[in-house]
């Protein structure tokens, strides 16, 4: 046995490769979780790891994004609405219910407890023009879009053949 190979021989240098690419793909996802929130674990499959997180439409229009999350039975005092860079961050709790004493439960199905979603945006938007309202336990955030992202039509202006050879 040579001294390159180790206690165990050629068979630890076959999985050099394979663990080396898995190590690489799992460096991958952590910055995909990272960079991207709640969005990369529902990719991979893993949001529901996470705990309670309610569930959101994200809307694009010409004008803003609209974030639409379904939050029954929590106000607007119990949510938290931040922006970061391209990350919009909706956070908040629903206390659990506590049966009366003497009473038998036979379901709990409702969440319960804090949650946390990270909402990436799909394009730029302006910081200084958010507003978030809550109605019919929807909350509502609208999200302007920065005017760099916005569509603008350019004109084409058309030039004769004859105009450019002269």
């Amino acid at each position: 046995m040579s001294d390159t190979e180790g206690p165990l021989g050629g068979f630890a240098s076959q999985f050099a490769g394979p663990a080396e690419k898995l190590r690489q793909e799992i460096e991958r996802m952590v910055e995909r979780v990272r960079d991207q929130g709640d969005k990369a674990l529902d990719v991979v499959g893993l949001s529901g790891l996470t705990g309670w997180s309610p569930p959101v439409d994200i809307i694009e229009t010409p004008e803003e994004v609209v974030v639409l999350m379904d939050v029954p039975g929590l106000s607007g005092d119990s949510l938290n609405v931040e922006i970061a860079g391209n990350m919009l961050t909706l956070s908040g709790a629903r206390p659990k219910a506590e049966p009366a004493s003497g009473t038998i439960v036979h379901a709990v199905q409702r969440p319960s407890g804090e949650f946390v979603r990270s909402v990436p945006m799909p394009i730029p938007v302006n910081h200084e023009q958010i507003c978030a309202d809550i109605s019919d336990g929807v909350l509502t955030v609208r999200l302007s879009r920065a005017e760099h992202a916005k569509t603008r039509q350019v004109p084409v202006t058309s030039r004769s053949a004859s105009a450019d050879s002269n």
